[in-house]
């Protein structure tokens, strides 16, 4: 036999239909914001992290004054590493900021083309792509230099400067006034050579498995080079902020997020609480009656629990809907707004369907059936006087 209390669900959310309406689009926003987040953080990581080997990114790099000649890059390699050329040249622009050159790279640190086409002759350029957002500039610019000029010809991201840091000792990157580019050969060999950066990449033999085997072979390693060339830096990949950066920064995000949905959920919860515990106080009458009648506490907890559940269940849904679609587009813009990403492919994120669908669906009926556990353990005599104190009188 159907319990005849479902038959009042309609008329319960009709009456308070204001609050319900209030929380649900309040839960629809969050949840959606959240999901969608959690989607493009994810998506995002997977590919920064895929991009380690798909792009080849160094182990480290170093500087040094004057060119590695081939007997030094000979002891060099024998200690376990290989190593690539990464020369690059820095040029102030009329603009106010600067751009770092390197030659197209083919073997390490592999360019991650976004827009338009990689530069094929002299006189053109292929530019980073937060660099170009963030002063204004787009495929068919020009960038000048005194009387030099560059046509833009694609937009990039260099696998090796995902946070574009000018120094590995700054506090704070900046993409508004430093930019990185790549050009072709023979227009890198036209730059002026006197300010050119003789800067070396290497990669490991037998990679190290641990952070904490990196530091040490690193240190080693930075030891045993000093001893064959004159080192002006030395940065291996794990120090690396124009690497690192990005990924511990999206790694951070998401647990934040998740608090913030968490704490907004349980507030939510303690509203429909309030709002349920103001339903007792007004139909005290009649919950005393259904009491004497034969149903049970825990009938009744069930019935003033379907609403907030079923709102919250339906809420996470359309949110998760909507972070799957429109909002995800939104979180991926805000770090392509800070970080100089390759393009990512959207994966589907079993971990957030749950922490946004699952959890706060739990987290509603904890919240919930604890207060109408407290509210209804009065006796059926109580209600029907409407005495809902729940303290004995003198």
């Amino acid at each position: 036999m159907k319990n005849p209390l479902r038959k009042r669900l309609p008329r319960e959310l009709k009456g308070e239909l204001g609050k319900y309406l209030v929380v649900f689009i309040l839960m629809v926003a969050s949840i959606g914001f959240v999901s969608g987040f959690l989607v493009a953080d994810n998506s995002m990581l997977i590919a920064y992290n895929e991009g380690f080997e798909k792009y080849n990114i160094e182990d480290g790099n170093f500087r040094t004054a004057e060119q590695v000649h081939k007997t030094q890059r000979e002891e060099i390699e024998a200690l376990g590493v290989k190593l690539y050329d990464n020369y690059y040249v820095e040029e102030p622009l009329d603009n106010g900021s600067t751009m770092r050159f390197f030659k197209n790279r083919q073997q390490v640190d592999k360019v991650c083309l976004m827009k338009g086409e990689l530069p094929a002759g002299t006189g053109e350029i292929a530019i980073d792509r937060m660099y170009a957002d963030n002063n204004n500039l787009s495929v068919g610019d020009t960038l000048r230099s005194g009387k030099r000029t560059w046509k833009i010809t694609g937009l990039v991201a260099l696998s090796d400067y995902s946070c574009l840091f000018q120094n590995n000792n700054d506090s704070m990157f900046d993409a508004v006034k430093f930019g990185v580019s790549v050009v072709t050969e023979e227009e890198f060999d036209s730059l002026d050579q006197e300010k050119l950066q003789y800067n070396y990449s290497w990669i490991y033999d037998e990679k190290p498995k641990t952070e904490k085997e990196e530091k040490e072979i690193s240190e080693d390693l930075m030891e045993d080079m000093g001893k064959i060339v004159t080192l002006e830096a030395f940065v291996p990949q794990y120090l690396n902020q124009a690497i690192t950066f990005t990924g511990d920064d999206m790694g951070g995000d998401k647990a934040m997020m998740i608090m913030l949905l968490y704490i907004i959920m349980v507030i939510m919860a303690f509203v429909f609480g309030i709002t349920i515990s103001n339903t007792i106080r007004k139909e005290a009458g009649v919950i005393g009656t259904l009491r004497a009648s034969g149903y049970t506490r825990q009938e009744l907890i069930l019935h003033y629990m379907t609403l907030p559940v079923l709102v919250t269940f339906v809420g996470a849904l359309i949110g998760n809907i909507l972070g799957y679609t429109v909002l995800k587009g939104v979180c991926a813009d805000m770090y392509y707004g800070s970080y100089s990403l390759p393009t990512y492919v959207t994966v589907w994120n079993g971990e957030a369907f749950g922490l946004t669908t699952l959890v706060p669906v739990v987290i509603m009926l904890v919240v919930n059936y604890g207060v109408l556990r407290h509210k209804l353990k009065l006796s059926p005599l109580k209600f029907l006087r409407r005495d809902l104190s729940g303290r004995k009188q003198k």
